[in-house]
């Protein structure tokens, strides 16, 4: 496969056209794999559900932990292309930033897939395979309307890093989505946006962004947390004070976050983001490419937010994760 890539490549150069990367049947994949981060038991998931999909069906595998750094992540991608890698799967630190490694491999004539967050539209990929963030940042949004009612909503933010797109899409979609349910409820909405905090994704992070916010907002009545790690970080932060009156929602579908919401306590939604899932639909994807089959450039997984209502579809208590 990479010779003929290489022949093509240089042809396109010789007479000034953009290279494309188009797949040649092969059963003997060598793919590589950067994560934005492995701090945090969501990623640390799909990375090893990832690693066992590609083990199973034979291929190559190498992976790489970015460590929320976009040089770092430049440095992986090549040392992948270095590595003879024929796909190059990239979970992006930063939509904007991530882009130029995926201008190496089209360089290299590397094939780009894009997994579990967003890049931005100059960037080069095959597809992109994701949730659809704001849909289910909105269903989460429902609930909390649903669940406060006429009781004036003062909600804290728990973001994970700046400049990601997927947690503005999840904030923005929650915001949009008590809009609508208030609008449609009430004909009138109000929300106050009274603190945010950052958590970088993790529950120690996460926990330690929620003890500043309740100190600095503690009229606040109800936190998202752009994923469940921070959702638990949140919790126990709330514990150590006493804080059982402040609802807590997130995404993702941590089980230890289900177990919460089975309980009936404080976290009363998540939004289904499920790791292996989307490992699975990357895999997918990569298989139809490679078959030569018409792939879409954006994959969307079914948006669901998890409730008291429908937690027994969805919680597996011997879930890994």
């Amino acid at each position: 496969m990479k010779k003929k890539i290489s022949v093509l490549l240089g042809l396109c150069m010789m007479l000034g056209c953009v290279p494309t990367v188009h797949a040649e049947e092969t059963s003997e994949l060598k793919i590589g794999l950067s994560m934005q981060t492995l701090n945090g038991a969501y990623f640390a998931a799909q990375e090893e559900r990832f690693r066992e999909l590609c083990e199973e069906k034979g291929y190559e595998c190498i992976t790489a932990d970015s460590n929320g750094d976009t040089s770092t992540e430049l440095a992986n991608v090549e040392n992948f292309i270095t590595e003879g890698c024929d796909v190059i799967v990239i979970n992006p630190v930063d939509a904007e930033a991530s882009v130029g490694a995926t201008l190496e491999c089209q360089e290299a004539g590397v094939a780009v897939f894009i997994m579990d967050n967003s890049i931005d539209s100059s960037a080069y990929y095959e597809s992109m395979i994701q949730s659809d963030n704001y849909t289910l940042g909105t269903l989460v949004g429902a609930d909390i309307a649903a669940y406060f009612g006429n009781t004036e909503i003062n909600m804290g933010l728990l973001s994970g890093n700046a400049g990601n797109t997927l947690g503005v899409a999840r904030r923005t979609g929650v915001i949009a989505g008590i809009i609508e349910a208030q609008l449609e409820s009430n004909g009138e909405a109000s929300i106050n946006i009274v603190t945010q905090g950052w958590g970088n994704w993790n529950q120690a992070e996460g926990q330690q962004a929620m003890e500043d916010m309740l100190t600095a907002a503690p009229e606040m009545n109800v936190i998202f947390a752009e994923n469940d790690d921070m959702v638990l970080g949140a919790y126990e932060a709330c514990a150590a004070i006493g804080r059982d009156d402040i609802i807590i929602c997130g995404c993702d579908g941590n089980k230890n976050v289900y177990a919460l919401i089975q309980d009936g306590d404080q976290v009363l939604a998540t939004g289904r983001n499920d790791p292996y899932e989307c490992a699975e639909m990357v895999i997918e994807t990569i298989e139809s490419w490679n078959s030569g089959e018409e792939i879409s450039n954006l994959v969307y997984l079914t948006p669901v937010s998890v409730s008291d209502s429908n937690i027994d579809t969805y919680y597996d208590p011997d879930s890994t994760f």
